[in-house]
């Protein structure tokens, strides 16, 4: 019972977070996206910043969060309304453009694209272990999140 408690508050809390902070629209669940990172990362950016910031860290363009933290991005499947969305709203770039800078980057710097994750409590439990891990998932799923991730930035497609 405490567990289930526990995580309903937890629930409660992001879907407060995700009514009063960041960039979100109020189009509704099914279009609101979510820039989840560990809890223990104590980057606190907002609006145009933390767009640029995580477009940056996502490409590798930058490696290491403004807190000097090592970025670890995690991507969604190719094709999901969560990857579309990010593509879209935050890379600001077509899915062909992203395979170009793929290749080129893999060319010159030999970085490969962040790993591609389809399952959500994976998703989490991989941005839980990593201090500097990141990804995108639904408002929806956001609000089964557990307590070792929090919301850096939400967005509308």
């Amino acid at each position: 019972m405490k567990r289930l408690s526990s995580q309903i508050l937890r629930s409660l809390s992001l879907v407060a977070a995700l009514g009063l902070g960041g960039t979100m629209a109020t189009k509704g669940w099914a279009a609101d996206y979510v820039v989840l990172v560990n809890k223990a990362n104590p980057t606190e950016l907002s609006g145009d910043a933390a767009v640029d910031t995580i477009r940056q860290l996502y490409l590798k363009e930058l490696s290491n969060w403004p807190n000097g933290l090592h970025a670890d991005p995690f991507a969604r499947e190719g094709g999901s309304p969560a990857q579309t969305a990010f593509i879209n709203n935050i890379l600001k770039m077509s899915p062909t453009a992203v395979t170009d800078h793929w290749t080129r980057v893999k060319q010159t710097k030999g970085e490969t694209p962040p790993r591609e994750v389809g399952s959500e409590r994976i998703l989490f439990r991989l941005i839980g272990k990593f201090e500097g891990g990141f990804a995108i998932v639904s408002a929806e799923e956001a609000a089964s999140a557990p307590d070792t991730v929090k919301v850096l930035l939400t967005f509308s497609d």
